[in-house]
């Protein structure tokens, strides 16, 4: 038995016996229908009720009065620590309402007088001189005298010694 015969004999029997064929309709596409979204509803307007001042909102505004009549000749701390609140609360206060501190008087600094050069600084200031002479650069003047490029500026400062930071090598 040939199986290709049999399947070509089957729809020849098929008919034979009284059998027809059926044509189905194929798929056909249909969109979805549009979406119906529901129309917005007025909300109803809130009647705005005038509020009576509580006793809270009189001791705030209260509260709010003494500190900024208290910022016009004290600090933020000063008051802060007359009423026993952090001072966050008071620039709070001062933010909400417009106000500003009074500002401490700073003291003028007193003078230093600054001491004049020793007898070390001007040993010192020899030796720079005469090492500068001989041609030395800077850095090297350092080095050899054991001192720091601040002490060594400090004292071409004090003692106004001329010693450029580059040497002038034959240049005009």
């Amino acid at each position: 038995m040939n199986p290709s015969i049999d399947l070509e004999d089957a729809p020849a029997a098929f008919f034979a016996s009284g059998g027809q064929l059926i044509v189905l309709d194929g798929f056909t596409y249909q969109p979805l229908p549009p979406r119906r979204h529901p129309k917005p509803r007025k909300k109803p307007a809130k009647a705005i009720a005038q509020k009576a001042p509580t006793d809270h909102a009189s001791r705030v505004r209260a509260r709010v009065e003494r500190i900024a009549e208290l910022a016009k000749t004290m600090t933020c701390t000063e008051v802060a620590s007359l009423l026993g609140e952090s001072k966050g609360a008071m620039w709070g206060v001062a933010a909400r309402e417009g106000f500003k501190f009074s500002s401490r008087t700073k003291q003028p600094r007193p003078v230093k007088e600054k001491p004049g050069p020793t007898q070390e600084d001007r040993d010192m200031a020899d030796k720079i001189i005469a090492l500068r002479d001989a041609g030395m650069s800077r850095c090297g003047v350092t080095v050899e005298l054991g001192i720091g490029n601040c002490r060594l500026v400090r004292l071409l400062a004090l003692f106004e010694i001329d010693f450029p930071l580059q040497r002038n090598r034959g240049c005009p």
